[in-house]
């Protein structure tokens, strides 16, 4: 009696079953995709033509708050410029193009080791009882002038001028595949747009 009545309700189990199956199976609704047309929201580019990569290692020697420090560091980056904001005339038989100020980017690079502390000293009066140990503040303050004096030295070293000139160069067969006729890129600043800054 126990194993018939156990046989039923397997049998009514397995039965709801395949009666759920195949309900579900057979009455599934149809999938619709629906495609509306696409749109770009607040979007800003800046078309940049890059004339230079830069990649070096300095070396640092440097005090602050009568704490001096030497290290190396290295830098990555690039001097670019503006295509969006150029000045041209494509009016005549020539396009005259005035080249952009420069957009000089340079960071502390990325990878292991771009910044080495290889010794720190307090000096003066009184150095016996202070740290040698830099703060974070102190750190940044200095990276701020390593960053600054990097870049003075791309101005007076003549990469700037160089980039400028290679930017002119590249500027123009760009612009002369694009237009079709001669093209005439003017620089007013081949020493470059922050010379005086970082004289």
């Amino acid at each position: 009696m126990l194993k018939i009545k156990n046989l039923i309700i397997i049998a009514v189990a397995v039965i709801a079953i395949v009666a759920i199956v195949l309900y579900f199976s057979t009455t599934t609704p149809n999938k619709t995709i629906d495609v509306r047309k696409g749109q770009i929201s607040n979007v800003a580019t800046m078309a940049q033509l890059c004339a230079i990569d830069i990649y070096s290692e300095v070396p640092i020697l440097d005090t602050i708050n009568n704490k001096v420090m030497f290290a190396v560091q290295k830098q990555k980056g690039s001097i670019s410029f503006d295509l969006e904001n150029m000045q041209m005339d494509a009016e005549g038989d020539t396009v005259k193009i005035t080249l952009s100020p420069e957009i000089v980017d340079l960071y502390e690079a990325t990878e292991d080791n771009s910044w080495e502390v290889i010794d720190t000293k307090a000096i003066g009066k009184m150095a016996l009882l202070r740290s040698d140990k830099f703060t974070d503040e102190e750190e940044n303050a200095l990276k701020a002038k390593i960053k600054r004096n990097s870049k003075k030295l791309l101005y007076n070293n003549g990469t700037i001028e160089r980039a400028r000139a290679e930017g002119s160069k590249n500027l123009q067969a760009l612009m002369e595949k694009v237009y079709n006729k001669p093209v005439l890129v003017v620089d007013p600043t081949p020493k470059g747009a922050h010379y005086e800054e970082f004289k």
